[in-house]
């Protein structure tokens, strides 16, 4: 479904088929993706709705540009979400999305159960060869991220990222490397964290994540011969997963 979110018209992902009795996952997505990164996952039916994404500006199905921060996709989020009532929300941020998720933990207006972020970490710092093949083009960067960040081969992974959109990825990267954020803060929050990682992920700095975890006390999953995209490498071990945590 669509609405219309600051003048631009937004796509809902499974939206229309929100039960309010059941459990509801929101997948906030990384760099450059969109709905079809959830396509994978596999719940039951009868505890969970499909699984909900809402896609940035400029991303997927949604009008608009990209936009420059984390901040900005944060408040985009708060405004995309103002209409909607959850009695069980969880939301799961992959990479980008994963700071995106930190950014709205003391600001949204609504009751969220848990925060999961898979691939994800605090602080993102994206290397200058990356941030480089972004500015010459979205492919360029999706080349580099599937070189480093993929453990297993997958065939047409790179149609997954925006070929045609003007520094698209360039900008959703610099946003993550420019994002800081006060950790004491989130160490405060109500709302229990979780991290899910690979354990083949060259693009977590393991350093960063074990301050995140000294810091949060975030309690931390790692997946098995996996790399940074586990919605494709091993979606049902992380369908599995999620749908352990959230129901103990």
């Amino acid at each position: 479904m669509f609405k219309t979110i600051n003048n631009k018209r937004i796509y809902f992902h499974n939206f229309e088929n929100i039960d309010a009795n059941k459990k509801s996952l929101l997948f906030i997505p990384g760099a450059g993706l969109d709905y079809r990164y959830v396509r994978a996952l596999k719940f039951d039916h009868t505890i969970f709705n499909p699984p909900l994404v809402i896609d940035f500006p400029g991303h997927g199905k949604s009008e608009g540009k990209g936009l420059d921060s984390i901040e900005g996709y944060s408040q985009f989020m708060m405004d995309a979400l103002e209409d909607w009532n959850f009695n069980d929300l969880h939301i799961f941020g992959h990479s980008m999305g994963g700071l995106i998720g930190l950014d709205l933990l003391n600001k949204l207006h609504i009751s969220i159960k848990t925060f999961v972020m898979i691939s994800s970490i605090y602080p993102i710092r994206v290397a200058d060869s990356l941030l480089d093949a972004a500015k010459s083009a979205n492919s360029m960067s999706a080349d580099f991220i599937i070189k480093y960040g993929v453990h297993k081969r997958l065939i047409g992974m790179k149609n997954v990222f925006p070929e045609d959109k003007d520094m698209l990825m360039f900008d959703d990267l610099t946003a993550c490397n420019n994002y800081h954020t006060d950790l004491s803060a989130i160490r405060n929050s109500l709302v229990p964290i979780t991290i899910i990682n690979g354990d083949k992920d060259k693009l977590i700095n393991k350093k960063h994540e074990m301050e995140f975890l000294n810091v949060t006390c975030a309690k931390k999953i790692e997946m098995k011969d996996v790399g940074h995209f586990p919605f494709f490498e091993d979606p049902n071990t992380l369908s599995d997963i999620i749908a352990v945590e959230i129901t103990n």
